[in-house]
């Protein structure tokens, strides 16, 4: 039985403009090892105003995180646009990331559309994260 799933949202960020590098240094510090802990890894960047984040782990591990994500008041208006079950991880590697605060067309694209194909967020992020390494 499979017990792996993908799952990006997007949220409306309520940070100012000057606040969002110093949060996203913030969450991916403190992701790193929560999520570490919890089996879980994965992606988040913002994007004009929208956090998407790519996150991977068990159903109910990543069950909790949405539930505790709802009480961050960075960010309002979660919405869940993907979440399938996978055979391997894309993002084993870490526990959290974010790329620099560049933007992609890709990702603007999917935000705009709401789309629930996890394999073009999948693709945009990556593309977003090969970009800032």
């Amino acid at each position: 039985m499979n017990t792996l799933e993908q799952l990006v949202y997007c949220s409306r960020s309520r940070l100012s403009p000057d606040e969002e590098a110093a949060a996203l240094a913030d969450i991916v510090h403190v992701a790193a090892y929560l999520n570490a802990r919890n089996g879980i890894s994965g992606a988040l960047t913002l994007q004009n105003g929208t956090f998407v984040q790519f996150l991977e782990g068990s159903p109910s591990a990543l069950d909790i995180l949405m539930l505790h994500l709802h009480f961050d008041e960075r960010h309002e208006d979660i919405e869940v646009v993907a979440r399938e079950h996978i055979e391997r991880r894309d993002f084993a590697a870490w526990g959290m990331t974010a790329p620099s605060l560049g933007q992609s067309e890709a990702l603007g694209q999917l935000i705009v559309a709401r789309s629930p194909d996890l394999l073009a967020w999948r693709d945009a992020m990556t593309e977003l994260l090969v970009q800032a390494a």
